[in-house]
């Protein structure tokens, strides 16, 4: 699968990656990264249990697959 990447520094887009991002309360969240913003180092995550949002810093979550 290609993943866009950002043609100013090569590095590449996490949209339609699985990921661990934080939850509430300490607890560790799991969903699917359906923006990333490369330049601002932001993603919107949506929540693969509850439909949710999540909105954060890319360096938050971990990459499952």
């Amino acid at each position: 699968m290609d993943f866009a990447t950002d043609h100013h520094d090569g590095a590449a887009s996490l949209r339609l990656r699985r990921v661990r991002y934080p939850g509430r309360s300490r607890e560790s969240r799991a969903g699917v990264v359906i923006e990333h913003e490369l330049s601002r180092g932001m993603v919107t995550v949506l929540d693969t249990d509850d439909g949710t949002f999540w909105r954060g810093l890319a360096d938050s979550i971990v990459v499952l697959v």
